[in-house]
């Protein structure tokens, strides 16, 4: 992992900041890899203060404490009587961790707005505010799918060999069924990044562009409680139910009996597969509630959050369910009847839908 790099002088500081969020690239609905936003070479006055509350925002951001990283950038723009761009653009990251949309824009705006030469910094700013604005659009909303493509096009007039907008213009283009400008400038991010985070995904979205369109799951693999690997690729033509939970969660835990009875009514269905993901949970007391409490389905515990980052749960439990063609086709979170019902509808739903396709292989 990259790591903050300062370079002191006696009067002045530079910082090159390289933080991972997975917001950064524009396929946060579907599949995304973790990728990078920068902060660069920003001159200000050696002021220690200034300098140590920056360093703190940093810090929290890369723990994802939005919250706390927010009112450190906020006192370290007071200190420059609100007028550091690096500050607005360290603001914009904690309120994308937060999902306050709107408070990112005007945060990018504000960092465009004082970056006075530092083109790096802006065309950051503008990719960060694309994404933003992409996150309140519909996919298939075209006038608004060509207001995000022209905040892009404005960060690569800045900087034409940021890799980072030319993969989030190439998956905006697909979106507009721009087809062929799309898969150039995907092209064009992997010529510059070939080993980027998010290579693998652009050749896929080459190769088949109604990955940019479509709420496509991202790729995982697991290996279950019983020593059992699987992939999503291997899931291919099945019916995919994924339900992220916890022993610590109540909810979870209330809803283990309905999971049963579906695992039951759905037991003889090959098309149909349920897989339990157990996030921030100990092994030992894992195993032994999934034995004491006979879910007798396949079962994965989430050691280092990887299927949680993927999936972008942060509410339990969580379900999701992914059809025959690996694309998500429904997603609710929290315990209740409506809930169960809908759920329910939605797996006979896209059963039926594979019955006539064909069965499962």
């Amino acid at each position: 992992m990259d790591v903050l790099k300062l370079a002191n002088r006696k009067y002045r500081w530079r910082r090159r900041l390289v933080l991972a969020l997975s917001t950064t690239s524009l396929l946060l609905m579907g599949p995304a890899g973790t990728t990078w936003t920068r902060i660069v070479n920003s001159q200000v006055q050696d002021d220690g203060v200034f300098e140590t509350e920056m360093n703190k925002g940093l810090d929290l951001l890369r723990r994802h404490r939005y919250e706390d990283a927010l009112k450190s950038f906020k006192h370290a723009n007071e200190m420059h009587e609100k007028k550091c761009a690096e500050c607005f653009y360290g603001m914009a990251q904690a309120y994308q961790g937060l999902q306050a949309y709107k408070n990112v824009i005007e945060s990018c705006d504000k960092a465009i707005e004082l970056a006075a030469n530092d083109t790096e910094l802006m065309a950051q700013a503008y990719n960060l505010k694309g994404i933003a604005l992409q996150s309140q659009t519909e996919i298939k909303d075209l006038k608004k799918q060509q207001i995000v493509e022209g905040v892009f096009r404005q960060g690569l007039a800045l900087n034409a060999e940021l890799p980072i907008l030319h993969y989030n213009l190439g998956i905006t283009l697909l979106r507009e069924s721009r087809d062929a400008e799309g898969i150039a400038e995907l092209k064009k991010y992997i010529q510059l990044q070939p080993d980027g985070s998010d290579a693998g995904t652009a050749s896929k979205m080459i190769e088949n562009p109604r990955r940019a369109r479509e709420a496509y799951a991202p790729d995982f693999s697991i290996t279950t409680s019983e020593g059992e690997y699987i992939a999503l690729d291997d899931l291919r033509g099945r019916v995919v139910l994924l339900d992220f939970w916890g022993t610590w969660c109540p909810p979870c835990v209330a809803s283990v009996p309905s999971l049963r009875d579906m695992h039951k009514r759905y037991a003889k269905e090959k098309s149909f597969v349920m897989i339990s993901v157990s996030v921030h949970d100990e092994e030992d007391k894992w195993r032994g509630f999934i034995f004491k409490n006979q879910m007798d389905w396949s079962q994965f515990r989430d050691r280092d959050g990887k299927m949680q980052r993927a999936f972008r749960v942060d509410k339990f439990p969580t379900y999701i369910l992914i059809d025959h063609e690996g694309i998500v086709r429904f997603r609710a979170s929290g315990l209740s009847f409506e809930r169960e019902a809908a759920l329910n509808e939605a797996i006979h739903k896209q059963i039926k839908i594979v019955a006539k396709t064909g069965p499962a292989e």
